[in-house]
C-alpha cells in the first residue's frame, strides 16, 4: 500500500535530532523506511517512529525521528510518501 504523510510540525529534540509530527493518512511507516518529499522528490530516512494513540478524521498521528542530513527536506505542510518501485 502506497504510504502518504503530511508533515505538521518540524523539530529538534536535544540529544535526539530531528523530528517530524503529522498524520499518516494511508499506509505504514517503519524505522529503517526511506521515504520521498513529495514536492521535491528529495529522500528522507526515518530513523524511529511515535505512533500516538490519537486518531484524527484524516488518519493516525504519528511522529517520525529523521537522519540529520535529510531533515532540512521537509517542512511543515510537506507531504511524504513511498518512494516510486524499483
Amino acid at each position: 500500500m502506497a504510504l502518504r504523510y503530511v508533515v505538521q510540525d518540524t523539530y529538534q529534540i536535544p540529544g535526539r535530532g530531528p523530528m517530524v509530527s503529522g498524520v499518516l493518512m494511508e499506509g505504514d511507516v517503519r524505522t529503517g523506511d526511506t521515504l520521498m518529499v513529495a514536492e521535491s522528490k528529495a529522500p528522507v530516512r526515518v530513523l524511529s517512529v511515535d505512533v500516538h494513540t490519537r486518531q484524527t478524521d484524516e488518519g493516525l498521528l504519528v511522529g517520525l525521528r529523521l537522519h540529520p542530513e535529510d531533515a532540512s527536506a521537509v517542512t511543515a505542510g510537506s507531504t511524504l510518501v513511498s518512494p516510486p518501485e524499483a
